[in-house]
């Protein structure tokens, strides 16, 4: 029954191919996109027959972006445009490099020169990737239909490290492309009910009355291995494995592109005279990876003295009021404060007096870094009192100020708005993933451009860092009834924030793998608990840091 439908859509598409072939946009299949806005951006449409997960930041149409003006970029470098039965075009809404896109169908098209991939669905596609000066050119073709491709072509433009940025190209079509799906499995895809993984994930962590992260990453681990074809499951896995301070491998590249270049290494007391005598100084960070928010929290109570008074979270949702009533955060005031060394980071701010604000756009407006510079500068206040100082932490590369051209990061709009230059800090191009020494490098930065400072943190992010760091006593924790699986978890809490609110964020978390554990905390009162993967009690006691 199915291979009867098929046949008969191949007709239909024919002839609606040859019907629009005299406009440039193909209306009739144009109008059945649809878009799914989330961390992947799902394309589909019922007419072609095809799903494509593209990357979150993607845009589509021209709501964002009008097609002439992607015609525009690809002609201005002489690059092949399609001049009929365009589908759909756009942009992405990226902080390192200007791209843009168009897919148009194709007949007959010449792929023997391209590489082939399958993806999980075992759909076949077809990959070209082109170097032209500093622009990178890839072409996807999907056979989704006997003689007719959908060419997706992409120009990523001003690039700098072409090296790096085509190893990034190829890495994006594999995460994209790998849920690509058309004719019988797009079928099958589309009669299936679609999981709501982030919904399962958030009632397993909360839906008890207090902050549960085994049960989500426990579930969300057997989702994962039930549906491979999700990588939005995947992700959200690997955020619930690093929030109980599980190593993430987030790119292969780092270590090798870490020995490769010249290092110092540098004290907390150097890295504040570096930044001292800037107004604004923005951190960026791989969500997936606590130690980037611990450097900050290490840095604070010297940054306080030197004047800095505000820190801008991008993580942070729209819980600010309560965060600055009460000085901690809990399971309402974003996804990455669940983190305990973003919560900590949080506490400290708080402990000195520091104003937390969060900025991301929760609008979804058409670029997301200009609104959140725009709330970075209106929710901070820089530009109106001129003895303040301001503390940002942002993802990725939007807080890059290398020239991309037409589209900015945070960071330009922010500098071109506020008239205030950011002294830019990545953590993450050389972040160090496995090898921890507890110890912070700059990295000699002459081959590169875009940040003012480059640094490989190795810090070890297993600890509880509140204010200073200069008092806290070790601990010996007995882990009784000790699991080596790991099926249970040890959370640490702050007993007053307990007491006030049993879904508080944990100033410490891990897997319980151990017989015990040493742990250095601040003075004050805190709540050992031992749950298991279910949040059941297993073995609680108050410990007591004079």
């Amino acid at each position: 029954m199915i291979h009867i439908k098929l046949n008969i859509q191949c007709k239909i598409l024919v002839f609606i191919f040859f019907l629009s072939s005299c406009t440039a946009v193909n209306r009739p299949i144009a109008n059945l996109n649809k878009f799914s806005q989330g961390s992947m951006n799902q394309f589909t449409n019922d007419s072609l027959g095809v799903k494509i997960d593209f990357y979150g930041n993607a845009n589509f149409g021209s709501k964002y972006i009008d097609l002439k003006d992607v015609k525009s970029v690809f002609r201005k470098r002489k690059i092949i445009f399609p001049l009929k039965n365009i589908v759909f075009w756009g942009s992405y809404d990226v902080t390192r490099n200007p791209m843009y896109f168009v897919g148009s169908i194709e007949t007959f098209l010449d792929v023997s020169k391209f590489s082939v991939d399958t993806s999980m669905y075992q759909c076949i596609y077809y990959r070209s990737i082109k170097k032209s000066k500093n622009n990178i050119i890839t072409s996807i073709a999907i056979p989704y239909s006997k003689d007719l491709f959908l060419l997706i072509r992409e120009i990523r433009t001003e690039i700098t490290d072409m090296q790096e940025s085509v190893r990034d190209v190829l890495n994006t079509i594999k995460t994209s492309y790998s849920s690509l799906a058309y004719g019988e499995k797009f079928v099958k895809e589309r009669t299936e009910k679609e999981i709501d993984y982030f919904s399962i994930a958030e009632s397993a962590f909360k839906d008890r009355g207090y902050t549960n992260y085994l049960y989500p990453r426990d579930t969300l681990e057997k989702l994962v291995l039930q549906n491979k074809n999700s990588q939005f499951a995947s992700e959200l896995f690997k955020s619930y494995s690093s929030f109980l301070g599980e190593s993430i491998q987030y790119d292969n590249a780092t270590k090798q592109q870490q020995h490769s270049v010249g290092k110092t290494s540098v004290s907390i007391d150097e890295i504040v005279e570096k930044i001292k005598g800037h107004r604004v100084v923005m951190f960026n960070e791989n969500h997936l990876q606590p130690r980037c928010r611990l450097l900050i929290n290490l840095l604070l109570p010297k940054l306080y003295k030197e004047g800095f008074n505000v820190l801008a979270l991008e993580s942070l949702s729209e819980d600010e009021e309560r965060i600055n009533r009460s000085g901690f955060p809990n399971v309402e005031s974003g996804f990455y404060t669940r983190d305990p060394n973003m919560a900590n980071l949080i506490r400290t701010a708080r402990m000195y007096g520091l104003k937390v604000i969060g900025y991301e756009d929760f609008e979804n407006t058409s670029n997301r870094d200009l609104q959140q510079a725009k709330n970075l500068i209106k929710k901070s206040e820089i530009v109106k009192k001129n003895q303040g100082k301001l503390i940002v932490l942002a993802g990725g590369g939007h807080i890059e100020e290398g020239d991309a051209g037409e589209i900015k990061s945070m960071a330009q709009y922010f500098k071109k708005l506020s008239k205030i230059d950011p002294y830019t800090i990545n953590q993450v191009k050389y972040l160090s993933i496995n090898e921890v020494n507890d110890s912070v490098y700059v990295m000699d930065s002459k081959m590169w451009d875009g940040y003012d400072l480059y640094l490989s943190n190795n810090l070890n992010s297993d600890k509880i860092v509140i204010g200073a760091n200069d008092f806290c006593r070790r601990y010996s924790i007995s882990n009784t009834n000790s699991t080596k699986s790991g099926k249970s978890a040890i959370y640490i809490y702050n007993e007053k924030e307990y007491q006030l609110d049993n879904t508080a964020i944990p100033v410490y978390l891990s897997l319980s793998k151990k017989d015990s554990v040493q742990i250095d905390f601040p003075k004050g009162i805190y709540r050992y608990l031992k749950r298991d993967q279910y949040g059941t009690i297993i073995h609680q006691e108050i410990i007591e840091v004079e």
